[in-house]
């Protein structure tokens, strides 16, 4: 939802005296400050936790350099942290002696999956890591059991081999940088093109090569380096890859250097084999595993796992009936799109730039044929939202392709049409002639599309609207164009355009419990209610991610557009949900019109309803069911497609629970997937032993279908980590969900480091003003004083690597309203509860399954006081 620009109300936002120049005052000790100023509270989720020894030195400090001082964390959780080699990376508390090594003590439970992200790899012109963080658990002996030593990708991942309680590892092997680690159930199977990890299958003491001239290698030297390691090749045609057998023993320079203990003999092995073939590579020989192979169906997109939101709305069932269709095309009125996105290529139809003004274009032109991103700059200079990509990536990303995201529609084509430029803005007239083009009407642009949309996303917003505005959307309606608007990011019931208006599917956000999301919009004008994730929900699956959107995106905060996958959360993130059922509908009915849409959510017919009885101001009427749609749609074509009967399937709300260190209960929605309606409940049944209780509600239906609360009894339980299985057995079929807990001594509340809280002037894109503060139970409270009259973002971050930039990947970070569409705040008095969240975003490289050349430039964010600002002039 862009809604750039917010007054804030004196009585609700005052601070301190509202005169000029206002003052404070605690007890009888009064503190003048000059000028204004900005206050608030920001919120950090309860899985959210910090490397005790960053590179900050005005965090606090917790040794956790060794296995006897590891700092002990929860399950599941998102760590942000940093490590250095001695002498590298920025000045600050770990420079000179190094910081190589973090530990963390967790109880871990088996198959759950751990998974680092090295957040500035800074790769070479050969692809390999330079900033290279590697992967390591060890059993509570100290035992390694698994290993990760990726080189030329910047994520490491072990999966838990059993229960029990480790220690994990990151380590530097090179160079320096800021990292995630998250730890999480495992929700399905994932794959990694040349995995370097201990417990992948290959072959111990073999490395396959290829010696060939590169930029910084000869083909000579290359053959030099296998010569000077004593290596034994086998086949000896230079021209062909060739198998090497490593000597027993055969340590590389890393191994030596500390005396492995491993569980098995095999596996020390396999760990020499990995650092062996990194030493090599490093060398400039083009040296891999010799892998294994088994016969066994591939898994499909790669990040699929962590797209909790479809199975939210019974997607998994819609595609059963259709994955959609290449003639059905929704129009993405945002802010273009990155066209060359891997996971988008040959998705898109043929769209346009309709941003009039040259200024706000940000491409160097206004008005012209080519609707690409170039970035909108909505944070300053390279920090863009890239938010059309992450609308488009939603509706019809490249699905089944084994990388990357899916899509609501497989097969579904996008029509990006440019309208917001700069700073995420975008006129009233500039959007008017995206709708007249996408209808097929009359335009300035003197063209129209070959094929008009059948939907048209409109992902943006404000508080009042003109009369050509509605004229245009009205024609558009009446040419059969299904348009889906979202409702707003404030929290407020003031109506906003054009998702108020009638014949638009105004669209409201819930989280990953089917709540209303804490940001979303609420009002008489919501139509349905879809997925848009929200960062205060505490990972209530259990997979070691944000509990948002996970979607297709793009980064220009090295200077150049990198292609990426990456998390968001609003209503703009719910809207394209709705727009891709939409187009599912279109799919199997293409005389579907608007006004069978309007009816269809009128009658409820394709909602679950999730609040009061009937419509409600909060979900309008209901959360949409994709299932349910594409049968509707169906049913009201001469030829439907659920004629031929599509068997039942039990289908789950959640594919799994976490409870998390405080949560009690958790509601879990248990429905019929499929075509045929003779699903039944036959038994409900859970292992835990007694810490969990399964209660039905009145809204489950005499074929047991419906909500269902799972509790969980702690009392009686010591500390640990606990999990379980519930097995839901029906007529067609059997469902497991995972549940996992902790029971903690002491209340763990969210921490994401040390965090300066900024005043930012957007036009500028300077740090005004700046102050800095720690957690205290989950939160930060702020005061941001000496603010002059005037426009302002606030941003807050932690700046683990100390290089005087606050949010750089890797490090926490949070925007008010949210970070992905910060608002601007108009200053005339002080302002107070200017609340917002922060926490670790994590975000997916693009190229990791494709030839994209690799980034080399390491991301910067936000000067975290005047002074850096200043020395960065």
């Amino acid at each position: 939802m862009l809604i750039k620009k917010i007054v804030i109300s004196l009585l609700a936002l005052c601070l301190i005296s509202c005169e000029d120049g206002g003052s404070s005052s605690t007890g009888t000790n009064t503190v003048t400050m000059i000028g204004y100023s900005i206050g608030g509270r920001i919120a950090v989720s309860s899985n959210n936790a910090v490397d005790g020894d960053v590179n900050d030195p005005n965090a606090l400090y917790t040794n956790n350099d060794d296995a006897s001082h590891a700092q002990a964390i929860p399950n599941p959780v998102i760590v942000g942290g940093y490590v250095n080699l001695p002498g590298k990376g920025h000045s600050g508390r770990s420079a000179t002696r190094g910081d190589q090594n973090d530990f963390y003590q967790v109880d871990l439970d088996a198959d759950q999956t751990i998974t680092l992200y090295t957040a500035q790899p800074d790769f070479n012109t050969r692809g390999i890591v330079q900033n290279d963080l590697d992967l390591r658990l060890l059993n509570s002996s100290g035992r390694i059991v698994g290993d990760s030593v990726n080189d030329i990708y910047d994520t490491e991942v072990l999966i838990v081999p059993s229960d029990g309680r480790y220690f994990v590892q990151v380590y530097a092997t090179a160079g320096a940088s800021n990292y995630i680690l998250s730890i999480g159930q495992s929700l399905g199977t994932s794959s990694m093109v040349n995995a370097m990890t201990a417990t992948t299958e290959f072959v111990p003491g073999e490395v396959l090569v290829r010696v060939e001239n590169n930029n910084e290698f000869s083909a000579q030297s290359q053959m030099s380096t296998l010569s000077s390691f004593g290596l034994e090749t086998q086949g000896q045609d230079p021209n062909l890859r060739m198998k090497i057998t490593l000597p027993k023993p055969q340590m590389s320079a890393f191994a030596t250097s500390e005396s492995l203990q491993c569980e098995t003999t095999e596996l020390c092995e396999k760990i020499e084999t990995l650092h062996q073939i990194k030493e090599l590579r490093q060398q400039g020989v083009a040296a891999e595993l010799n892998y294994l192979y088994k016969a066994f169906r591939i898994p499909n997109d790669s990040h699929y796992r962590f797209q909790w939101n479809y199975n939210l709305m019974s997607l998994p069932g819609a595609w059963d009936i259709t994955r959609g269709s290449s003639n059905v095309v929704v129009a993405v009125v945002d802010t273009g799109v990155l066209l060359d996105h891997p996971d988008l290529k040959g998705k898109l139809a043929n769209g346009y730039d309709f941003i009039s003004d040259s200024n706000t274009a940000l491409d160097g032109n206004g008005l012209d044929s080519n609707p690409a991103d170039p970035g909108d700059q909505i944070g300053g200079k390279n920090s863009s939202s890239f938010h059309g990509t992450h609308v488009t990536g939603t509706i019809s990303a490249i699905t089944d392709n084994n990388q990357g995201i899916a899509s609501v529609g497989w097969l579904t084509k996008v029509m990006p049409l440019r309208v917001l430029g700069r700073g995420g803005d975008g006129s009233d007239y500039d959007i008017e002639q995206a709708i007249l083009y996408a209808a097929g009407l009359p335009n300035r642009s003197g063209t129209v599309p070959a094929k008009i949309a059948d939907v048209i996303n409109m992902s943006l917003g404000g508080p009042s609207i003109s009369s050509g505005l509605q004229s245009a959307l009205t024609k558009a309606y009446d040419k059969g164009i299904i348009i889906v608007s979202a409702a707003g990011n404030s929290n407020s019931g003031i109506p906003m355009y054009p998702a108020s208006l009638p014949g638009v599917v105004s669209v409201s956000a819930v989280d990953i419990n089917k709540n209303r999301a804490s940001y979303s919009n609420y009002g008489s004008k919501i139509s349905l209610a879809a997925p848009g994730g929200d960062k205060l929900t505490a990972d209530v699956n259990g997979d070691g991610q944000p509990d948002e959107i996970l979607s297709t995106q793009g980064s220009d905060k090295t200077g150049t557009i990198e292609h990426i996958y990456a998390y968001a959360m609003g209503t703009s993130m719910a809207t394209p949900h709705v727009s891709g059922v939409m187009a599912l509908m279109k799919a199997v009915n293409p005389n579907l019109t608007p006004q069978n849409v309007d009816q269809l959510i009128k009658n409820g017919t394709i909602t679950e309803d999730i609040g009061d009885r009937g419509r409600d101001d909060n979900f309008g009427y209901g959360l949409l069911n994709a299932q349910k749609a594409v049968t509707a749609a169906s049913n009201l074509s001469n030829n439907p497609i659920v004629a031929v009967d599509t068997p039942a399937e039990l289908v789950t709300s959640v594919a799994s629970i976490n409870f998390g260190v405080s949560e009690t209960s958790r509601s879990v929605t248990l429905s019929n997937g499929g075509g045929n309606s003779g699903l039944q409940i036959r038994n409900i049944s859970e292992d835990s032993g007694g810490f969990l209780s399964i209660s039905s509600t009145t809204a489950v239906d005499s074929n047991g279908l419906g909500p269902y609360i799972i509790t969980v009894h702690r009392n009686n339980l010591s500390v640990g980590t606990y999990s379980a299985t519930i097995t839901v057995t029906s007529s067609a079929n059997t469902v497991k969900i995972p549940v996992i807990l902790q029971v903690t001594s002491s209340k763990l509340t969210g921490d994401a480091g040390y965090h300066y809280v900024l005043a930012i002037d957007p036009t500028t894109e300077d740090t005004v003003e700046d102050s800095s503060v720690g957690v205290n139970n989950g939160y930060y409270n702020y005061n941001v004083y000496g603010l002059a009259k005037g426009n302002y973002i606030v941003v807050a971050g932690s700046d683990f690597n100390n290089d005087g930039y606050v949010c750089d990947a890797g490090e926490s970070c949070g925007a008010y309203l949210t970070l992905s569409r910060p608002d601007t705040i108009s200053i005339t008095n002080s302002a107070s509860n200017v609340n917002f969240n922060t926490g670790f975003n994590v975000n997916f490289a693009a190229f990791m399954l494709t030839d994209e050349a690799k980034p080399t430039v390491t991301q910067r964010g936000y000067a975290r006081s005047v002074t850096t600002r200043n020395l960065s002039h």
